[in-house]
């Protein structure tokens, strides 16, 4: 038989199919074509050499940002050229945003990106302005309706509804998202521990975790395991909840979410010891945390690899635990003949590597993950571990100079389109991220530009680089009178 590729002298570590030795894997027409020592590299157009390295399903991070203003200019960064050819955005998006995410992306990178949408209905964007005022959470709409629909027309991409156990935030996030997926049939994954300081709330305010916990079905997932965060799964003797032991045994799943927020050494080791060990392992990688302590899922894996588990068991929990989780397991998560060809090819290096959480706490381990490559669908993708900590991939941030950066590239039917919102924009209140949202795309219809182009052609001439946020929002970020002179001198 003729292959595509055929990846020679690996070790191939497929937990799913109980693989582990050194052989070879061939690829042909996108797809896995055979795995096993009867694979003849000579019938290969290409051949790749992974002698010394392991040769693994493709990564599947399952908790990343890729829209909004914590992600990055291009996911492929933290996607394919880390070696993850499958990851899944964790609430950038709402039932308002999330057409325009799948939208903007689909196309125009490799990283297959699934997704959380958020249970307030503009996504993350105005979560993350709302955790901050209370109110605003607590007024929040939750249109079934508009949920139905676009979760109904998504349900491919669209995995679960996420939501936050968040102790000043009370149970109203928890009550959308359970009245979203009730209406939808999607799970819930709930975030736990509070982002703050919280250090001076009473100590029965973590009732909230406990009754939230409870509250979860199985297939549920609760990220931020091991969270040292006011509000996580720990009693302030160190002990574990009950609520999180039934849960594990009902079938409720456990997620790492690292984050530059939400994992800390001494919650890890008492959880641990508990018996609280994680069902999947994800980065939360974000803009905010690429350089430090997150920076990979490689090296997330590294730090459970280094401290309390096996290469085997941290490779079971990016690859087919994950793709379980998320109903995925018939097309990722092992090396299956017949599946979509997605590989990841990493190489264990031997040195001394420093960790820390998000606590100020640091460990030296001895090993590190390091990818070297990446097959997405067939195409076989060099890794880049630095090209996502540039600071313009990762620092979501107004046009500093009177022309932005990229707004040379941008050609006349851009800038003309630029020019026609001035005045669509200057009757709307700029408050009402929704409203502006809502003229924006009424301008791209009457216009009849591409509203990628459109986005575009904002995103360029009123930032620094790149990113992907909802266009409403986006304004009502930003100084208004500022914002209409940069769009009036397109």
């Amino acid at each position: 038989m003729q292959y595509d590729l055929v990846i020679t002298g690996g070790h191939v570590l497929d937990p799913a199919r109980g693989v582990d030795r050194i052989t070879n894997v061939a690829v042909a027409d996108g797809k896995i074509a055979a795995v096993g020592e009867q694979v003849d590299a000579t019938q290969a157009k290409r051949v790749l050499d992974a002698s010394g390295q392991y040769v693994t399903p493709g990564w599947f991070d399952m908790h990343v940002h890729a829209y909004s203003h914590l992600a990055f200019s291009h996911p492929d960064t933290i996607g394919v050229m880390q070696g993850v050819p499958t990851m899944l955005d964790a609430g950038g998006a709402g039932a308002w945003t999330y057409d325009d995410c799948r939208s903007y992306w689909e196309g125009r990178c490799k990283t297959d990106i699934f997704a959380f949408v958020m249970y307030n209905a503009a996504g993350i964007y105005t979560g993350a302005r709302a955790i901050l005022d209370v109110e605003t959470n607590n007024v929040l709409e939750i249109p079934l309706e508009e949920w139905k629909d676009v979760i109904g027309r998504n349900r491919d991409r669209v995995k679960m509804v996420k939501s936050a156990a968040i102790t000043r935030l009370g149970f109203t996030p928890v009550a959308a998202a359970q009245q979203i997926s009730e209406a939808t049939g999607v799970p819930i994954y709930m975030h736990v521990g509070d982002i703050g300081d919280f250090g001076n709330q009473p100590k029965h305010m973590t009732i909230i975790t406990r009754e939230v916990i409870d509250m979860l079905r199985p297939g549920d997932i609760v990220t931020h395991v091991y969270t040292g965060n006011w509000g996580n799964l720990l009693d302030d003797r160190g002990t574990v909840y009950p609520e999180v032991m039934a849960a594990k045994k009902r079938g409720v799943l456990f997620d790492v979410g690292f984050g530059g927020l939400n994992f800390g050494f001494d919650a890890y080791d008492r959880l641990l010891n508990q018996g609280v060990v994680t069902d999947v392992i994800s980065s939360d990688l974000q803009g905010v945390n690429i350089t430090g302590p997150t920076h990979s899922l490689a090296h997330v894996m590294s730090l459970f690899m280094n401290f309390g588990m096996t290469l085997k068991d941290v490779v079971e929990r990016v690859t087919i635990n994950p793709a379980k989780a998320q109903g995925l397991d018939h097309m990722i998560g092992s090396l299956t003949p017949g599946y979509p060809a997605r590989i990841t090819v990493f190489g264990v290096e031997e040195g001394s590597y420093t960790f820390r959480d998000c606590e100020g706490g640091k460990r030296t381990g001895s090993q590190m993950i390091v990818p070297s490559h990446c097959v997405m669908d067939g195409e076989l993708i060099e890794c880049d571990m630095e090209a996502g900590t540039a600071q313009e991939n990762w620092s979501f941030m107004p046009a500093q100079d009177d022309v932005a950066p990229n707004a040379a590239a941008l050609d006349g039917e851009q800038r003309e389109f630029a020019r026609a919102l001035v005045s669509d924009f200057r009757s709307v209140d700029w408050d009402d991220g929704k409203g502006l949202h809502s003229v924006f795309k009424g301008r791209v219809g009457a216009y009849g530009i591409d509203e990628r182009k459109a986005s575009d052609a904002v995103y360029d001439l009123l930032l620094e680089s790149r990113f992907c946020v909802p266009v409403g929002w986006l304004l009502n970020g930003l100084e208004k009178d500022e914002t209409l002179h940069r769009l009036a001198k397109a």
